[in-house]
């Protein structure tokens, strides 16, 4: 009995140490600057939408090829690389955001700085998500939140669909 008790004061003891040194570090580190807030009332678009779009390994062209076709000057976008990718592919990712003048020039395309270590079949994702979406709200006035996948592709562009309506 002495040893089971004391077997599980020890496990609680040490789990309630372990908690707030994974709690204590921060899972990303975002802080744009000042400048790339833009109050809602200054939008010309009717909506804003917030995209979170996730990619894992060997996805960089695909990411790529949904950010050339998803963009819009109106939105933003936040992209999370996953760690387990390689460290060039996060390079790659970062000079292809920094080398398109118009994600430079208006600002609203961001990189996770520390990106999560996501399992699809576990709580990680939906982790990732929620980090996203507080980042975004931190950061700009949206309408619509939307999480994609860097497979996903769109079938009409935001213009299109204003036009078409």
């Amino acid at each position: 009995k002495i040893f089971f008790v004391t077997f599980i004061l020890t496990s609680i003891l040490l789990s309630l140490l372990y908690i707030p040194t994974r709690l204590s570090h921060p899972i990303t580190i975002f802080r744009p600057p000042k400048s790339f807030i833009i109050p809602k009332t200054s939008q010309p678009y009717p909506v804003t939408f917030a995209y979170l779009i996730s990619a894992s390994t060997g996805d960089t062209v695909k990411l790529k090829r949904l950010l050339r076709a998803l963009y819009h000057p109106g939105n933003y976008y936040l992209i999370h690389l996953e760690a387990d990718a390689e460290d060039f592919e996060h390079k790659e990712i970062a000079r292809f955001v920094s080398s398109e003048p118009v994600f430079s020039q208006v600002g609203n395309v961001w990189i996770v700085g520390k990106p999560n270590l996501v399992s699809y079949r576990g709580p990680t994702m939906l982790a990732t998500t929620l980090h996203a979406i507080a980042m975004l709200l931190r950061t700009a006035k949206w309408d619509w939140f939307i999480n994609l996948s860097a497979s996903d592709y769109p079938l009409v562009t935001q213009d299109g669909m204003v036009s078409g309506m």
